[in-house]
């Protein structure tokens, strides 16, 4: 007599499920998960009554009901057969939604396919879609251990992730030769303290054809051995960001980023001859300041504004004084800067001080010495974030993978895309032209010489030199493409105004920039375990390299959500005109007339 049901299996799929005696399994634990699925199913509990090598017996839980199944081993086989089996139930089965059999592992396996796909699939979710698919109800724990399970054979354990970064960088080097991939552990315990890695690709797409501008920040990573991700990335042609390095550190703290950024030295020191001095933003912690000053002494090292700028509202928390501070900081001369200043000073004598903190060498536009190209916020800190939220729950290789993989596919639309341009300039910049052109039949020009022009307006008088690429204005020389007035000039001596333009602003350097390619990397079952050595990847030592000594605390960790709105210019905020006071409007303030 044969049994036959259809239930959904892991994937959400219907599949026939159905016992008939001389029905063979593979073994005893594809027999053991099929019932355990039946009796799922059928809502009823099934009871061991034997297993071993050679059988196995099971029967329904409920006293009376004759359903029972007998299952032998084939001889001379490790298949197993069934020889008898009773598929009536007499019993009304389970009546509650909660089931014996639905333990971690049938959650896990039945959550496996999802999972694969989406990494992200949270606890809460996966115990409302079994109840809709299955009928039966798991505890939040069951839910939380059964992913953990699943993700860990999907894959592989943290633990198992640390012993194969030696391989791991072993595989970039030689798929992606003059790729820089270390890791380096500490000398007395083998535990995981470093992680870097440049792929050739990105090191020539920097030195060759993007700005010479870089972004350095960190995020914290909430996995169960915790640590950072630190990244330094630049800006391509088109304004969109490039990832030059990444690293993971077992802990942000002055040691890690002294060698992070010397690991960036390394990785441009045989180039720096061709390239001009740096411009590094960052939100300029201790710990950054130190490295860059040891590593980059000659590079320009300036402040994120967004972070300038929460720094400033949170410490004066007054609408007016946060808007002529943004002014402020996008004077472009100093004699505009002063002046905003004064203003602020009228309003609070505390911003004297406050500058003295933050000195407006390292972020306002009239006196930072580095060329940012109007490059004034940190982007890569969003990336980082949003890394961090896809790859929390992925051991150090799958994470390092899903970063490189993602990378591969910027690499590849891209290049595509710069191939489709036909403009001289990247859009965004051939848009700041336009703009730039339009406004120029505005001016009236006077030349001087060959190459000085007198820029007249209503409002002042500029001058441009467009040998020397320059502007009194300063726009020209801040932001690497004709201001208004240079285009003025450009125009009345029938030059293209496009050919002035930096070129990292071309189509072709776009193009360079992403004209190499960063190639896979084999499947770890095809790797060769050597056990390279702690520094820069060198096998002279037969190690294995352990997880860091930072573990994640128990309990849920509190999630910090990064806002977009937030990585932007901060929104107004509204002040009351009868009380003074922020955060409502004079129509609906409370406090008596």
């Amino acid at each position: 007599m044969d049994h036959a049901l259809v239930v959904p299996d892991s994937s959400g799929a219907i599949v026939e499920h159905s016992l008939v005696i001389g029905q063979e399994f593979p073994d005893v634990e594809t027999c053991r998960r099929t019932l355990k699925d039946i009796a799922i199913a059928m809502h009823f509990d099934l009871r061991i009554v034997k297993s071993d090598r050679s059988r196995f017996i099971a029967k329904c839980s409920k006293e009376g009901c004759p359903w029972r199944v007998h299952v032998a081993k084939c001889p001379g086989v490790p298949t197993f057969t069934i020889r008898t089996l009773h598929g009536e139930h007499t019993c009304e089965g389970v009546r509650n939604l909660h089931h014996q059999q639905a333990s971690v592992g049938w959650v896990a396996r039945s959550v496996e396919a999802r999972i694969r796909d989406n990494p992200q699939y949270k606890p809460k979710e996966i115990l409302q879609d079994i109840q809709d698919q299955h009928g039966v109800a798991v505890s939040y724990m069951q839910a939380w251990r059964g992913k953990e399970r699943s993700m860990a054979a999907l894959h592989g354990t943290f633990e198992e992730g640390y012993r194969l970064l030696p391989a791991y960088c072993e595989q970039i080097r030689k798929t992606n030769p003059g790729s820089v991939a270390s890791v380096v552990a500490t000398r007395q315990e083998n535990c995981f303290q470093c992680l870097f890695i440049s792929y050739r690709a990105s090191i020539y797409g920097f030195i060759s054809a993007c700005r010479p501008l870089l972004e350095l920040d960190k995020v914290d990573l909430k996995g169960k051995y915790l640590g950072s991700l630190l990244c330094a990335a630049a800006v391509d042609a088109d304004d969109v960001l490039f990832p030059l390095a990444i690293a993971i550190v077992d802990v942000e703290n002055d040691e890690n980023w002294m060698w992070f950024v010397s690991e960036l030295r390394k990785l441009l020191g045989v180039n720096t001859e061709n390239m001009p001095r740096l411009t590094i933003l960052s939100e300029r912690r201790q710990s950054i300041v130190d490295a860059v000053e040891t590593h980059f002494p000659s590079a320009f090292h300036g402040f994120c504004l967004r972070y300038i700028s929460e720094n400033f509202r949170d410490t004066f928390k007054n609408t007016k004084l946060v808007n002529i501070f943004w002014n402020a900081v996008y004077a472009l001369t100093s004699a505009e800067f002063e002046s905003k200043i004064a203003e602020m000073v009228e309003i609070s004598q505390d911003v004297l001080q406050w500058f003295q903190v933050f000195p407006p060498q390292l972020w306002a536009v009239a006196y930072f010495e580095g060329v940012r190209y109007g490059h004034f916020t940190l982007g890569v800190t969003e990336l980082l974030y949003n890394w961090a939220l896809e790859c929390h729950e992925l051991p150090v290789v799958q994470m390092m993978e899903h970063i490189r993989l993602q990378l591969t596919s910027w690499f590849n639309n891209r290049r595509e895309t710069g191939i489709r341009w036909t403009s001289i300039l990247v859009p965004s910049a051939e848009k700041r032209i336009s703009e730039a052109i339009a406004d120029a039949h505005c001016y009236q020009v006077l030349r001087a010489n060959e190459v000085e022009f007198e820029i007249v307006s209503t409002e002042r008088t500029n001058i441009v030199d467009i040998r020397s690429r320059v502007c009194s204005c300063r726009r020209w020389q801040l932001y690497g493409l004709p201001c208004a007035h240079a285009a003025a000039a450009l125009i009345s001596c029938g030059q293209n105004v496009h050919l002035f333009a930096e070129p990292c602003f071309t189509v072709a350097s776009y193009r360079e920039t992403y004209s190499q390619m960063i190639n896979p990397i084999p499947d770890k079952s095809y790797w060769k375990e050597s056990r390279e050595g702690t520094e820069g990847g060198a096998a002279n030592l037969d190690i294995m390299i352990r997880p860091p000594k930072t573990r994640r605390p128990p309990g849920r960790p509190k999630k910090k959500v990064l806002c977009v709105e937030n990585l932007k210019r901060p929104k107004r905020v509204v002040q009351c005109g009868r009380c003074h006071l922020l955060g409502h409007s004079q129509k609906k303030c409370t406090m008596p007339i």
